[in-house]
């Protein structure tokens, strides 16, 4: 068995469990076919209804059609090889509040997709559950790194989120790479500089740091090369209310790598990001909107006085 079929059986035993007579649709944009075609010859092993339907590659734009929708509201599970992330769809959302199991992979690339062959989805649901509690029940979280940044997030009376990778119970859905503990902060009170090492389309052939001045929860002056006038651009485009900042989020996955690929990036253990936006995360999912996640490797995070991650490596029990 090569290592992509690996990653393809790791998916669909360990992280939906599919069971036999389950329907699965497989949604697909170019060029993500041949790794589509791989999860749908692994799930024929459980379960011979399963089917592969290609989506236009702009269709989170013009959306699509409402027989398909109905579509995928039948299904049992949803697998999406795609680019963008599904989430925000709402054939998306009316489909996991009718008890769905969906798992989305957006921007998936090879060598991550081979990374799935050795991930442990119960470790990952483990930890993340566990910060994500620690996020609960802590007042402020201070972030440092070794590449400047220097952020106070305020985060009384948020609850954190828990993303794990494990979509075995109906109605629930991940993206994969999966591994994030993340909470809102409280608004209009992160303060600090961050430093872009991944996100937010940042270029690291760019000979200028991306950096965001965060003052009264919102980027309030960004500073950089071509990058930062890019981000500029975005956020003028998007609107003034896109600069708040709106999650703060920690990488959970240790098998995860650096690789430049944000999508796998803010997944990986110690890492941390923050995204700017107009709405906090809720009780399902932040998007996928890389553009808008602003990542840092090998964090130090202090939370209560306490070191949880120190230069990338946990420090919890």
């Amino acid at each position: 068995m090569t290592k992509p079929e690996k990653s393809a059986q790791s998916v669909i035993n360990r992280c939906l469990e599919v069971k036999k007579g389950e329907s699965v649709l497989i949604l697909v944009t170019e060029p993500y076919l041949d790794i589509a075609q791989l999860l749908y010859k692994e799930c024929l092993k459980k379960t011979k209804y399963t089917y592969i339907f290609f989506l236009p590659k702009n269709f989170h734009r013009i959306g699509i059609h409402a027989s398909v929708t109905n579509f995928i509201q039948d299904m049992d599970i949803i697998i999406a090889v795609t680019t963008p992330s599904i989430s925000p769809m709402e054939a998306r959302i009316k489909a996991n509040q009718t008890g769905t199991r969906i798992v989305s992979l957006p921007n998936i690339t090879k060598p991550t997709f081979i990374r799935f062959a050795n991930t442990d989805f119960k470790k990952i649901n483990r930890l993340s559950k566990k910060l994500s509690d620690i996020l609960s029940i802590a007042k402020i979280v201070n972030v440092i790194s070794a590449n400047g940044t220097r952020l106070q997030i305020p985060i009384e009376n948020h609850h954190g989120y828990a993303e794990t990778g494990l979509i075995n119970i109906p109605g629930t859905f991940s993206h994969l790479p999966a591994g994030v503990a993340c909470i809102t902060p409280e608004a209009g009170k992160t303060e600090g500089e961050l430093v872009v090492d991944s996100g937010m389309k940042y270029d690291r052939e760019d000979p200028e740091k991306l950096i965001l001045y965060i003052r009264e929860g919102r980027a309030a002056r960004i500073k950089g090369g071509h990058s930062a006038k890019h981000l500029r651009q975005k956020l003028a485009q998007l609107g003034s209310k896109s600069r708040y900042v709106i999650e703060f989020g920690i990488g959970t996955n240790d098998v995860a790598k650096i690789c430049g690929n944000p999508t796998e990036d803010e997944k990986v253990l110690g890492n941390v990001y923050i995204r700017l936006g107009h709405n906090s995360i809720n009780d399902e999912i932040s998007d996928m909107d890389m553009s808008l996640h602003g990542i840092v490797y090998k964090a130090t995070v202090e939370v209560k006085g306490k070191r949880i991650i120190e230069k990338g490596r946990l420090l919890l029990d």
